[in-house]
């Protein structure tokens, strides 16, 4: 039996502010390496979210909404339901998705904080892009061809970016893009496969009711995430940023099967 110095990492661990800065840092890495998630509790505020990514992140990606110090606040503006691409700002169903899916090279990291949880609804759905992968491979492998051609979807508008939805990297591993609104078009091999995928999706979404004070640090080469329609004053902080290097995240996620031997030397 592996000691609890040596146990696997379990993505139901909690981690708080005080715990990351005083030696758990590297327990978190090694939950975010093997889960592409990692829980965080005891949040006091808009301080100690900008403290929890200082040490998981090198630096804040300034997102369109973001506010001056680089966080954007999740709410109901009033303004923004019904929108194309400001969903996230509205109180309906927010498709599963990776964030800024439309750049060349989305941000690594993301990091949810709830400050004020929904009356109802406004349950947080994840999805592991690992447990995709290997349903796809499995069970619809003409599918996962169709959705890792290098053009299979152009994400955006007129500046967007064409991309595999499963993007094959070196070394056996992979990474993840998606979105499911209308700045999403998917090439026509790709499009036939698209209720697969989603059956597939929604196989492997995980709900969570985030309360005031807890959080999420998602994978974004990975993870998907999403809300369900909520009502209330529901209000979360958001940090997007690429990983700090003390994390030892490797581009991507590895395959759910086991990688090929090395080659023996002639």
């Amino acid at each position: 039996m592996p000691s609890s110095r040596t146990a696997l990492p379990t993505a139901d661990e909690e981690f708080t502010l005080g715990a990351l800065g005083t030696g758990g840092l590297e327990r978190a890495a090694s939950v975010l390496r093997e889960h592409g998630l990692v829980r965080l509790g005891r949040l006091g505020g808009r301080s100690d979210v900008l403290d929890t990514a200082a040490l998981l992140m090198s630096a804040l990606w300034h997102h369109r909404d973001a506010d001056p110090d680089g966080l954007t606040v999740i709410r109901d503006t009033g303004r923004h339901e019904g929108r194309v691409g400001f969903a996230g700002l509205g109180r309906g169903d927010l498709a599963l998705h990776t964030e800024c899916a439309q750049l060349p090279g989305p941000p690594r990291l993301m990091l949810l904080a709830c400050a004020r949880a929904a009356e109802e609804g406004g349950e947080s759905r994840t999805v592991d892009g690992r447990a995709v992968l290997a349903e796809l491979a499995t069970f619809h492998p003409a599918a996962l061809e169709a959705l890792s051609a290098p053009r299979a979807a152009y994400f955006g508008g007129s500046d967007g970016h064409f991309a595999a939805v499963l993007e094959q990297l070196p070394e056996g591993r992979w990474r993840l893009r998606l979105r499911q609104d209308e700045l999403a078009r998917f090439s026509p091999e790709a499009e036939a496969h698209l209720p697969a995928l989603r059956r597939v999706v929604e196989h492997h979404t995980v709900r969570t009711r985030l309360t005031c004070g807890q959080g999420l640090v998602l994978d974004n080469h990975r993870v998907l995430h999403g809300r369900t329609r909520f009502t209330g004053g529901r209000l979360l902080f958001r940090a997007l940023g690429q990983a700090h290097r003390s994390l030892g995240l490797d581009p991507g996620f590895p395959a759910p099967w086991p990688a090929p031997a090395p080659a023996g030397r002639g």
